[in-house]
């Protein structure tokens, strides 16, 4: 009998999961566990021939990163489908595995598309992916205390991923497997929308969710306009007829939401900034952390249903406008680097809070300031979301990069930039920029030491190039990428991510014991430097009485001076130019390159 009893018990494990299928439980203030996520997409990939459940790279936690793809065309191939001109909607959950609404979410949105509850009809028009949780390794790390300001759900998962990695700040440098995996993803999917899922715990106020969408300007101004004045708007009003009203991300400018709430400046490190290069419709829903978990999870749906209705009825325009804009872009010569906020234009917009007031610490008995939910407040406040260009650049007929920098090359490659080697040894007069100055932080962000308001001399110079070395066209639909990675003082340039940190590191040098007689040798034949160096010691006293400063000074002004010190490795051939070139293959679909190495 008990033989018996124990072969059920191993028939029911094994074939349970295949017909019953699995139960959300946020209404009761929980979140499915990893196994049980995949397990639910699972069943839906067996039971509906509209979807498939597929692997696309691997993490850095060695599992998979899953796909799960809806189509009423049958067609799932990441490939096929982003070569097929079909509208695609790319949703990204469970970045930060603490804020699990939109992973619940968005199983309730596949199951609705799938079982008739939303119009069968949407999957034939929309291509809807779903990865169902980003950072596996941090949603792995179940526990009941990560966040501590949110008191549902009960357990959750962890902020970093398995290399204690913030993954909304890996986008571009790209260290975790699960970037580079969702990388190539994106740029093989080609998405039309994009949306990743968050919840915030910053203000408090009276919305369940708030949105981020990308910064508009920053798009291609057709898609830009349309995507301002009419896609978000459409998403607001949608929204208004739910039980969920949303708000842009509370953001205050000036401490409270009252005085003003600013727009964020997606920059590329995060997932939105990133997507919107490609000419991608691109949003972060932030939900409220002080809200029933449930609530949470209802508005992330509609949400999702809103966006996912606009695209089905816009989908062939908007469409277009990609195409478009793809095209424009290749011809595009002036890029905007940098953006800053303008403070002088704002617009009026309603907004549910609380007003602030004085309290007393419970813990500390110390006075603080904090929002009182006995004295809802209900006014207009101002909108600052106009961003103003800071530094432009113009764009070179194409960059030269030595293939030495691999880690860049590889990057550019999973993002599908088009890329040529140059077949024979060759010298060519190219633009090069030498660093003049920046700052790097004292303290690591998201793994790195990061340098910041990094400026630039140009020059003209001839550079031996090699067998080899990397040719990269600034023609194509992936510009804005380029641009934004190649060019040092772009804020988020591999520059900036320290991918080139050894050209800041002097290679060759002098001793000062024995400097000093080539040292008057130089001044003596350079006089526009001896001028420089004696007025230089006139003006300086601490200068005139350090000797190892003045031999230095000499060194750096002569010859001897290595060209290679500070000199960005990143080349522009500003004219178009025949050269002996072969394309470099494009990476293959699914690839150890770009997740497993």
């Amino acid at each position: 009998m008990k033989r018996s009893c124990s072969l059920l018990l191993v028939f029911a494990a094994l074939f349970l999961p295949l017909t019953a299928q699995p139960v959300q439980r946020f209404e009761q203030g929980e979140t499915l566990t990893y196994d049980e996520l995949i397990a639910a997409y699972r069943w839906l990939s067996d039971h509906y021939d509209a979807a498939r459940l597929l692997e696309a790279g691997t993490t850095d936690a060695g599992r998979p990163l899953h796909l799960f793809v809806i189509t009423g065309s049958r067609l799932f191939d990441p490939v096929a489908l982003g070569r097929s001109g079909r509208p695609v909607i790319l949703i990204n959950n469970g970045i930060h595995p603490g804020e699990p609404d939109g992973m619940e979410a968005s199983l309730l949105l596949a199951r609705a598309l799938l079982d008739g509850t939303l119009p069968p009809a949407w999957h034939d028009s929309v291509v809807v992916a779903i990865i169902p949780v980003y950072n596996v390794g941090g949603m792995l790390q179940r526990s009941p205390y990560h966040r501590a300001n949110q008191s549902s759900p009960r357990e959750t998962g962890f902020r970093g991923n398995a290399r204690h990695l913030d993954l909304n700040r890996d986008f571009v440098k790209a260290d975790s497997r699960n970037a580079r995996s969702l990388e190539r993803l994106f740029t093989t999917l080609r998405p039309l929308v994009f949306l990743d899922t968050h919840t915030t715990n910053g203000s408090d106020h009276r919305y369940t969710i708030t949105l981020i969408p990308t910064m508009y300007q920053k798009m291609d101004s057709v898609m830009g306009t349309f995507f301002h004045r009419t896609m978000v708007p459409a998403l607001y009003g949608a929204m208004s007829r739910t039980p969920y009203p949303m708000t842009p991300y509370v953001d205050p400018l000036y401490g409270t939401p009252e005085r003003g709430i600013v727009a964020f400046n997606d920059l590329p490190r995060y997932s939105t900034g990133y997507a919107s290069l490609f000419n991608t419709f691109a949003f972060m829903t932030e939900n409220h952390v002080y809200k029933p978990f449930a609530d949470r999870v209802r508005s992330a749906y509609l949400f999702m249903q809103a966006l996912t209705a606009f695209t089905v009825t816009h989908g062939r325009e908007m469409m277009r406008m990609k195409q478009q804009a793809d095209r424009r872009t290749a011809d595009q010569k002036e890029y905007v680097l940098s953006w800053q906020l303008d403070t002088t234009r704002y617009t009026m917009i309603p907004f549910l809070g609380y007003r602030m007031v004085r309290m007393t610490g419970a813990a500390t008995g110390l006075p603080y300031r904090w929002y009182d939910r006995e004295q809802p407040c209900s006014c207009r406040v101002r909108y600052y979301d106009h961003f103003v260009p800071d530094k432009s650049v113009q764009a070179p007929a194409f960059y030269i990069l030595p293939q030495a920098w691999e880690e860049a090359v590889r990057r550019l490659r999973l993002n599908g930039i088009r890329m040529y080697r140059l077949m024979r040894d060759t010298t060519l007069t190219l633009t090069v920029r030498y660093i003049t100055g920046m700052e790097t932080g004292n303290r690591p962000y998201n793994g790195h030491y990061r340098h910041r308001n990094i400026r630039c001399r140009t020059t003209k110079q001839k550079i031996p190039l090699y067998r080899g070395d990397l040719v990269i066209p600034v023609d194509q639909s992936g510009n804005r990428y380029l641009i934004q990675t190649l060019e040092p003082e772009a804020p988020d340039a591999f520059l900036a991510w320290n991918f080139f940190d050894p050209i800041l590191e002097r290679r060759e040098y002098f001793s000062p014991a024995t400097f000093e007689e080539r040292a008057a040798e130089i001044l003596a034949r350079d006089t526009v430097l001896r001028r420089a160096f004696e007025a230089r010691r006139r003006s300086d006293s601490t200068f005139a009485a350090d000797r190892y400063n003045q031999l230095l000074f000499i060194y750096s002004h002569s010859p001897w001076q290595e060209d290679s010190w500070m000199r960005v490795p990143v080349y522009r051939l500003e004219e178009n130019t025949l050269l002996p070139l072969e394309e470099l293959p494009t990476l293959s679909w699914p690839t150890a390159e770009d997740s497993s190495e």
